[in-house]
């Protein structure tokens, strides 16, 4: 009993409810109060009364439109910065950042060895297999008939290894680590000026192609790409013919369905410039032509004593061209390649003539038959034509330097021209397949201190 009913109080007997706990209470929401008209004018003027609406109303229309269904953005928290040797929940872990770090350091060390091997020449690189061990040029002998006693289908097969060695020599890339030479090479070529340097016609070129493609030594198919026809109509054309050369014995030279996709040549922007080999083989001929009334050759056959030969100038300015057009397709010129443009003694039309780092290549033997007056003049618009270029304005006289240098070893007996040339030719060769290249004069400029 309880104290109150012991003292005679009166007491509630019936069994007290328990207090809920606060955690357990629910809130309850405040009534609202009523909330004051609001007035609304309608869009109308003297149409009638203004509509009331209740502000209640009002948020419940906006509620209700599909602006404001929009989900609700959730607010990130800010990034916590572990300290130094620990993880932290919301960033990366250090491992990750460890293991990133370290393929990072591997990417810069395969650049770097690349560098070495085909910047600074390092790895000394094997020589190439001569053509005895590549092909037996015996069977391709013609035994009678009117080819007896020549070389036959052997004559392409010297003028494509050589042109092989061309190519590599302007693609150092192609050679592996250890300085192996690639199985094979694959060049883009023009099969009419192969044939005009061989001084034959084109069904006798298809005819050895065939005899030597049979052999595995080469295979040859044409390229195509797309073009602009008078009309403004993109079409296909043929703007070459691609040769794959074996390289190492017993290999079987192929080409793969990369060889046929990759674009050689801008045949619009060529053909707008005339640098097609049908203007080429014309000039040609026309040079041929000039030389045979010029000399007084009536025959082919028949020639005065002391006179040159046309028909073998004709076939080295053939040969020329393709030694230009085997390192970038579609370089040829219209100006006979065996002879230095007199214009480029003129200093204006030099100006003009030097655009770019081909130009130069194409000047450097110029600087042997130019008067010592003008030769100054000539380096400085080489120098300035390889900087604007190169996009290394500020580096002009340390191009001047470098043709300087390589002008005077060439008097002292040495390649120097020859040399800058082939690095020239290089880097433009890069220029056109390193699409990641951003600074060609420092690669040019290491390049120059390794040779």
């Amino acid at each position: 009993m309880s104290r109150a009913a012991l003292r005679g109080e009166p007491v509630d007997v019936r069994r007290p409810k328990p207090q809920p706990s606060k955690q357990f209470q629910q809130p309850r929401r405040p009534v609202p109060a009523a909330t004051p008209p609001v007035l609304i004018q309608d869009q109308g003027e003297g149409e009638g009364l203004p509509v009331t609406a209740t502000l209640a109303e009002i948020v419940e229309r906006r509620a209700k439109s599909k602006a404001h269904y929009r989900p609700t953005r959730k607010a990130t928290p800010p990034a916590v910065e572990a300290p130094e040797g620990e993880d932290s929940a919301s960033g990366p872990a250090i491992w990750l950042l460890d293991a990133l770090r370290f393929c990072e350091e591997q990417d810069a060390q395969v650049q770097v060895e690349r560098t070495q091997i085909f910047v600074k020449e390092r790895v000394q690189r094997q020589s190439l297999p001569r053509l005895s061990e590549l092909l037996d040029l015996e069977p391709f002998r013609p035994k009678r008939g009117k080819g007896f006693g020549t070389a036959g289908a052997g004559a392409l097969a010297a003028k494509l290894h050589e042109l092989a060695r061309i190519f590599l020599a302007a693609h150092l890339y192609l050679y592996s680590k250890d300085g192996k030479p690639p199985k094979q090479v694959v060049m883009h070529l023009c099969a009419e000026m192969l044939a005009k340097s061989l001084g034959i016609c084109d069904n006798t070129l298809r005819e050895w192609t065939a005899q030597l493609q049979a052999t595995g030594y080469v295979y040859a198919r044409q390229h195509f790409t797309s073009m602009t026809n008078e009309n403004g109509v993109s079409v296909t054309g043929v703007d070459g013919t691609l040769y794959a050369v074996r390289l190492a014995p017993g290999h079987e030279a192929r080409l793969r369905y990369r060889d046929y996709k990759r674009q050689y040549r801008d045949l619009d922007a060529d053909r707008a410039a005339g640098r097609t080999a049908f203007n080429a083989i014309a000039n040609a001929k026309k040079r041929f032509e000039e030389a045979k009334i010029l000399e007084c050759v009536v025959d082919d056959e028949i020639f005065i004593e002391g006179s040159p030969d046309p028909v073998g100038q004709m076939q080295a300015e053939m040969s020329e061209q393709l030694r230009r057009w085997v390192v970038i397709p579609g370089n040829v010129t219209t100006q006979n390649p065996l002879k230095a443009d007199p214009a480029i003694n003129d200093a204006a039309e030099a100006e003009r003539l030097l655009q770019g780092v081909q130009d130069v290549v194409h000047a450097l033997p110029a600087l042997l038959e130019a008067h010592k007056s003008k030769r100054a003049a000539l380096v400085g618009m080489m120098g300035a034509a390889l900087a604007r270029d190169l996009k290394d304005a500020h580096s002009r006289l340390y191009y001047c330097k470098v043709i300087w240098q390589a002008w005077q070893a060439e008097i002292e007996g040495r390649d120097g021209l020859q040399a800058l040339a082939a690095e020239l030719q290089r880097l433009e060769v890069d220029r056109r397949e390193w699409k990641g290249l951003r600074r060609p004069a420092a690669l040019l400029a290491s390049r120059l201190r390794a040779a």
